[in-house]
């Protein structure tokens, strides 16, 4: 019977000390009438339990920055200021609000709503430049979340042919690569994660296995009942030099993954002589001569390409590195000038800080965005730039896998709830279509150099 894809999400509360966006502060000429409780509809102020004459120290974290507190009080013994916690999280991309905005996804699993109107640019470096079409927006028929009309998110991995070929008796001539379907564009990929402890690894694999999509990780770091309970989610991913005809792939897998390296073609082909049934992915880290390398890749029959980002989305080679914004569409359409682009699955993987990440990346070219970071930022993670079990702030080694299972499982939910929205506004009705839809967007620094090109200094845009 068919069943509608839907990801469960219930309240899942975070186990560390909240960080306050806003603190407010009371000056010592409070009165304590009471009317900044009266007027704040968050529950920020509230009566002391041990006197009830007094006010209780605000509530910070419930805050969101009204001012009618301020407005209300009658002595002006309230000031707001910003949190410095919150001030000193984040860095680069993953910046202070997103690194927020991920932690109440992950606790809710619910699409944030910003308020107090919006005061930041309307551009920036990356994905923060690119402005996605939302046409459709008016049209009262379009709404994937609430089920009036459905909207698929399903992708496939794989290499598609272009035609069928049949012998006199009816039979396929050829055949048919391996293909694999999932719910969602997006996996799970802790493979570059610094802080994989055993819970956490095993809480990303429950949430892989609760999702329906797949888990990248080296096989050798999950205990065989983990391995036995989400065999057919798990993507076991194996180092650059493995031997082939020694790799183990636990039972089920329908996928797996090598690294590029020299020898990279003969190790596709006896990958293919070993497992023809498994999907097969070669990872390779993003630089300006990955387009050729990957059109080779389609030469030798190699179904997928996780092409790897860095943290800020940018290639990994030396000197002078594109963003995945340009790095993608540059891959994309020299795979279509080729005719091949169905022949492959390009998974993304790196500087996906947002939800709004995921549909412009596939809007760029990619099929199927890898998690990295952000998985660990939803556990309440606060990106140190030391990490280790020693001085971690949120003890994250001893996180509940159950807890740190519905923290990924929200986040996910979150994130797939806001891509229906950005499909709807489309009118597109499943992901598939938005691959490579690069009239659907608008990029503002191309946009800016066509509108002043012509002006004195204005070839100088960049």
């Amino acid at each position: 019977m068919f069943e509608r894809y839907h990801v469960l999400t219930k309240t899942v509360a975070g186990r560390a000390t909240p960080v306050p966006k806003f603190v407010i502060l009371r000056a010592t000429n409070c009165v304590n009438c009471g009317k900044c409780e009266r007027a704040c509809i968050y529950g920020v102020h509230k009566r002391s339990e041990q006197d009830l004459r007094k006010m209780a120290d605000p509530i910070n974290q419930l805050c969101k920055n009204c001012f009618r507190c301020i407005q209300d009080c009658p002595q002006r013994a309230l000031t707001m200021a910003p949190g410095p916690d919150f001030r000193a999280l984040g860095r680069g991309i993953w910046t202070a609000q997103r690194i927020l905005t991920i932690w109440g996804e992950a606790e809710t699993g619910k699409i944030p709503v910003l308020g107090a109107g919006y005061r930041g640019p309307f551009s920036g470096s990356g994905y923060d430049g690119m402005w996605t079409d939302m046409s459709e927006i008016v049209r009262p028929t379009r709404d994937g979340i609430h089920g009036r009309e459905y909207i698929s998110t399903s992708v496939d991995i794989g290499s598609k042919v272009d035609f069928l070929e049949f012998s006199p008796s009816g039979s396929l001539s050829a055949a048919i690569p391996p293909i694999l379907e999932i719910p969602i564009p997006v996996v799970l990929d802790v493979t570059r994660l610094r802080n994989s402890h055993e819970n956490v690894r095993n809480g990303f694999a429950h949430a892989a296995k609760s999702l329906d999509t797949l888990l990248f990780i080296a096989p050798d770091v999950l205990p065989k009942t983990e391995l036995n309970q989400i065999g057919n989610h798990l993507v076991p991913v194996f180092p650059e030099g493995a031997n082939v005809r020694d790799l183990e792939i636990p039972h089920g897998a329908r996928m797996a993954e090598i690294t590029y390296g020299p020898t990279w073609k003969e190790d596709v082909e006896k990958f293919k002589a070993l497992y023809p049934e498994i999907v097969l992915s070669v990872r390779i880290n993003a630089s300006r001569a990955s387009e050729e390398i990957i059109l080779r890749f389609v030469r030798e029959n190699v179904e997928a390409v996780h092409v790897l980002f860095d943290e800020e989305g940018n290639e990994t080679e030396t000197g002078e590195s594109r963003h995945s914004i340009d790095s993608l569409r540059s891959l994309h359409k020299a795979l279509v000038s080729k005719k091949v682009r169905d022949r492959i699955t390009i998974i993304t993987g790196g500087g996906t800080a947002a939800a709004e990440h995921v549909p412009k990346s596939i809007i760029c070219g990619a099929d199927v965005v890898a998690l990295e970071k952000s998985l660990t930022i939803a556990l309440e993670c606060r990106d140190c730039l030391v990490c280790s079990q020693g001085s971690c702030p949120i003890t994250l080694h001893k996180a509940p896998v159950e807890w740190i299972e519905g923290r990924v499982q929200n986040m996910v939910g979150a994130w797939r709830d806001q891509l229906l929205e950005v499909l709807g506004a489309m009118g597109l009705r499943e992901v598939r279509r938005l691959r490579g839809e690069l009239g659907r967007a608008i990029f503002y620094e191309e946009v800016e150099r066509e509108s002043f090109a012509g002006i004195a200094g204005g070839d100088r845009l960049v």
